[in-house]
């Protein structure tokens, strides 16, 4: 019965299905063409020839037939959503060719541009004309109300592409038409700019991902090469345009296609005037030209000063720009792909942001008399020369990108009465930016009262113009600044929202702030001569956070009456001996190095994170509530930690670091799901109790480093989720077995450890250095075994290496190559492309460096790196080096990097001679060993010693020996490629 039924049912659908038939007045040879002309169109529609050159194109349209669902009886409709160029008609496209063989009727109109040339009907005329043919055009014009056109439609499966669809109130009359009025398992796809324009008409839309960058790199080299070879330059170009143009398809074909054939030089020239190009621009503009005048001075707004700004901050600074709400005016910006957000910040396409530059450029050839300055040149113009007006309304400078120092004069910003954003900030930290932009002596004459956005890190002046008027101020943002004084008087600073200040070290006095209602935020951090916090502050109900860091001087602190205050940091602040009176809802409390004796339970009820670090007055354990997660007690007077601490549900990190009265740890004797962090560093605790070890299931990191603690549990291998234990100087006797989750293990200067149980897994799961370095105890040989077995297993070793540091000065006999000082030449066997992993054995003369020699050249880190140099005489190597003509240095390998003034960092801390092994299987460092079987190489081991500044100093490790071991896997073949 069931056969019997399916044949039913198969009939049915044929007879619905519309055929072919031949009319009285038409020869039969014309109706054969007729079908095979139609067989044929939808054999091209299968072929694959229409994604050629296409890169990246089957991944997206596969994600969109995905939407369609084929094989649903549905009628569905689809959006493909995304910024001009990125490819949607193009999809688009593939789609429709690629499945048009299983529909009737196909349709396909570019929206916009049809509309822009004919008219509606003009549309619909030719959407009925395709989809039913000849009887239609013969009936003269019917619309798609007419019941003989959803007849005739009804019993079509169809396909219909409706491309950049611009207008919603053209869009209602289609509306009606989607829902209900096409043949079972007919499809629309739908492609816009605007997601505001497909949300209430499709299902399910997809947002066009850009261009990987292989993608982009072989779309750009398939236009601009061609069949020609690259060369390395052409390779560092096309990287460079394919990240400039941030995977926008459209954008690479027409500059590839333009620079094919065209020298490197004129590559360069190209990608400087990219946006420029009329078929981008076109392109690009297209969104922004259909917003209105203010959404279009809000768009250049965020292109020229808000990219990577938080969006709630843009927004808030916007408001006060437009002194309305423009949250709409944002979510309009990015359903039109004219911005984006990522992770909360606004961002936009490097072309739209291009875009918005040129068309702030065409306001006026004058830099002065545009209305937006971002760019370095403009800008130092503007201000050196007083060639500022009126209609500039924002500026903002990186001022580590100037190339020397500029004077500006007190009237420099006398004549910008429009400017309203002011932001001069230091983008690269790692340059000296002090005394860059400089002022006279008397400060500035004028800052415009129209400023919403004030933000000059490093401000030069001692005070603001006298008569500068913060009435309309959001953000006001003077870090690192020379101010003494901001202003006297009471200010109308009603608007005001963030207030920074931090590291202003001349500061002697805050402002009469009881005016700032709608105060959010106050950052004081390191205001070293501010010696009081004015009352004024306890007005001000809607302040969140106060950040006192280092104010050293601080004698007073008012009361506060925010009931929606929840961050009060204050830090080695030592006149403070009392709890300051604080809000119910407080979060974040920071007291760290002050005088305080405790904290009232009334403080501590809803704290999410409580900092009582180096109050050395504190005795007692400070009542805590369960809501806390972060308690940090380091340095304190505490005696011991209440049992209770294993009944805080909440609780990830407990800190007792230097607590030298704490001589016990409470067994815990229920489950503490949430403690991952527990560092208990020197302090007098002997033991944990293996039951405490037990339940402690989510600990991730465990520092026990100086405390009087002689053995571990065998209970701690079973701690399934610790990661990094750290074991420095402590009393250990014997290293248990360790679980197999681990990744870090220190334990220098265990003068007592004699054995480790660490298995061969957990050596090749660390990825730090496994510092045995003082364990003068320790049997060496079992460690420097253990190394070598993990390697010949074969197995996988995390980030492909292992490193150990351990004393003694016998290179392993395992390694086959030794020699003396930093410098090792070998020769390598016949069979280097067999090559798996190399291995290094450094005997260091310890101190690397003397202390009068460290301070001297204010040096603080260290790189432990190697050169490998191989003999040039025939012509299958080529290239110069500086100490001998004859050899070309073809790998320069970077071991480790350590803290030189960290006493307690690796070798620091070492008086005697020390082993480093080091293990590598990273192919960037083996392949280039693999093509040099039979030559003779030589390694050289450097120290590279350098300061914050990048300040390098270069010379040959101090080593007393060293040794080289080759671990070579004969399945690897001859062949063998990365």
């Amino acid at each position: 019965m069931d056969k019997v039924q399916s044949f039913k049912d198969a009939l049915t659908d044929a007879a619905n299905l519309s055929g072919w038939s031949l009319g009285k007045s038409e020869l039969e040879s014309e109706f054969i063409e007729r079908i095979v002309g139609d067989v044929l169109s939808k054999l091209h529609g299968m072929s694959s020839s229409h994604t050629a050159g296409l890169f990246g194109i089957d991944v997206r349209v596969n994600k969109v037939e995905s939407l369609l669902d084929m094989e649903s009886q549905d009628v569905l409709i689809v959006g493909i959503w995304g910024m001009g160029g990125i490819g949607k008609t193009t999809i688009a496209e593939v789609v429709c060719n690629k499945v048009r063989s299983r529909f009737e009727g196909i349709f396909f109109a570019n929206f916009r541009q049809q509309l822009k040339t004919g008219s509606m009907a003009d549309l619909q005329r030719s959407f009925l004309s395709q989809l039913l043919g000849q009887e239609i055009r013969n009936m003269g014009f019917l619309s798609f109300r007419d019941t003989v056109v959803r007849d005739r439609l009804r019993r079509k499966k169809v396909f219909i592409v409706l491309d950049d669809v611009d207008a919603s109130m053209e869009l209602e009359e289609w509306k009606e038409l989607f829902h209900g009025s096409f043949g079972p398992g007919s499809r629309v796809l739908m492609t816009s700019r605007d997601k505001h324009m497909l949300t209430n008409v499709v299902y399910k839309t997809y947002e066009v991902e850009r261009l990987s960058s292989e993608e982009a790199f072989q779309l750009f080299s398939s236009k601009a090469l061609k069949n020609c070879i690259s060369t390395i330059d052409h390779i560092c170009l096309i990287k460079m345009i394919a990240s400039r143009v941030q995977g926008n398809p459209l954008a690479l074909v027409v500059l590839g296609s333009s620079l094919c054939g065209k020298s490197t030089e004129e590559w360069y020239s190209a990608l400087n005037k990219l946006a420029q190009n009329p078929r981008i621009k076109n392109a690009l503009r297209i969104s922004y030209d259909v917003l209105d005048e203010e959404q279009q001075s809000i768009f250049l707004d965020i292109a020229h000063f808000f990219r990577r700004f938080e969006q709630e901050q843009a927004i808030r600074i916007l408001d006060g720009f437009y002194r309305r709400s423009v949250i709409y005016d944002i979510s309009t910006l990015i359903d039109k792909c004219l911005i984006t957000t990522s992770h909360n910040m606004l961002e936009i396409h490097d072309l739209l942001q291009e875009m918005a530059f040129n068309i702030v450029r065409a306001e006026n050839t004058l830099p002065g008399k545009r209305s937006r300055l971002c760019h370095l040149p403009d800008i130092v113009h503007v201000l050196e020369e007083n060639k500022g007006t009126e209609e500039i309304e924002g500026i903002s400078l990186d001022i580590s990108k100037l190339p020397r120092q500029i004077q500006l004069k007190h009237d420099a910003f006398a004549r910008m009465d429009g400017l309203r954003f002011l932001k001069f900030y230091f983008g690269d930290l790692t340059k000296d930016n002090n005394d860059k932009l400089l002022l006279p002596p008397t400060g500035l004459e004028y800052l415009s009262n129209k400023m919403v956005y004030f933000h000059w890190v490093g401000f030069p002046s001692k005070s603001l113009p006298q008569r500068f008027c913060a009435e309309h101020l959001v953000e006001l943002n003077l870090s690192k600044s020379k101010v003494e004084k901001l202003w006297t008087g009471v200010q109308d600073i009603g608007n005001l929202r963030n207030f920074v200040v931090s590291y202003s070290r001349y500061l002697t006095e805050l402002p009469d702030l009881s005016k700032a209602k709608n105060l959010v935020c106050l950052y004081l951090e390191g205001c070293s001569s501010l010696t009081e916090v004015p009352s004024s502050l306890q007005h001000l109900d809607r302040l969140e956070e106060l950040h006192l860091y280092f104010c050293d001087n601080l004698r007073s602190f008012p009361m506060l009456d925010s009931k929606v205050l929840r961050v009060l940091a204050i830090h080695k602040c030592l006149d403070i001996t009392k709890c300051p009176t604080i809000s119910q809802n407080m979060k974040r409390l920071v007291l760290e190095k002050t005088s305080l004796k405790e904290v009232p339970k009334s403080v501590t009820s809803k704290l999410e994170y409580l900092s009582l670090d180096g109050c050395s007055k504190i005795t007692k354990f400070p009542e805590i509530s369960g809501d806390i997660k972060r308690l940090y007690l380091s340095k304190t007077a505490i005696t011991e930690v209440p049992s209770s601490i294993q009944f805080l549900k909440k609780l990830e990190t407990l800190s007792v670091v230097g607590c030298s009265k704490l001589e016990s740890f409470q067994e815990i004797t229920v489950p503490m799901k949430s403690l991952t962090f527990l560092k208990l560093d020197n302090t007098g605790i002997k033991e944990i109790p293996s039951s405490s070890f037990k339940h402690m299931i989510s600990l991730v990191t465990l520092s026990l480093c100086g405390t009087l603690i002689k053995e571990l549990p065998l209970s701690i291998k079973d701690m399934v989720r610790l990661r990094n234990l750290a074991l420095d100087k402590t009393l250990i006797k014997t290293l248990p077995e360790l679980p197999p989750s681990l990744t870090s293990l220190t334990a220098p200067d265990c003068e007592s450890l004699e054995t480790t149980m660490i298995s061969i897994n957990t050596i090749g799961s660390l990825r730090d250095v496994l510092n045995f370095g003082n364990c003068f105890k320790l049997d060496q040989k079992a460690q420097i075994a253990a190394m070598h077995l993990k390697i010949q297993s074969g197995e996988k070793i995390a980030l492909d290496r292992i490193q150990m540091v351990l004393p003694g000065s016998e290179i392993p006999e395992w390694f086959g190559d030794k020699g003396i000082g930093s410098l090792l030449t070998i020769q390598l066997p016949s069979n280097c492309h067999q090559l798996k992993g190399i291995a290094f054995c450094l005997v260091f003369l310890l101190p690397l460096l003397s202390h009068d020699m460290l301070y001297a050249s204010k040096l603080n880190f260290s790189k432990i790196y190697l050169e490998c140099h191989v003999e040039s005489k025939n012509d299958d190597v080529a290239g110069d080096d500086d100490d001998d003509e004859s050899k070309y240095k073809f790998l320069d390998h970077t071991f480790l990097q350590y803290n030189l003034r960290d006493k307690f960092s690796i070798f620091n801390s070492c008086h005697s001679d020390h082993m480093f092994l080091h293990y590598e299987l990273e192919l960037d460092f083996v392949d280039p060993l693999r093509k040099y079987s039979g030559k003779e190489v030589t390694f050289k081991f450097y120290n590279r010693m350098s300061n914050r500044k990048s300040h390098d100093i270069r010379k040959p490790c101090k080593l007393k020996s060293c040794g080289v071991y080759l671990h070579f896997d004969e399945n690897i073949r001859a062949d063998h490629t990365s």
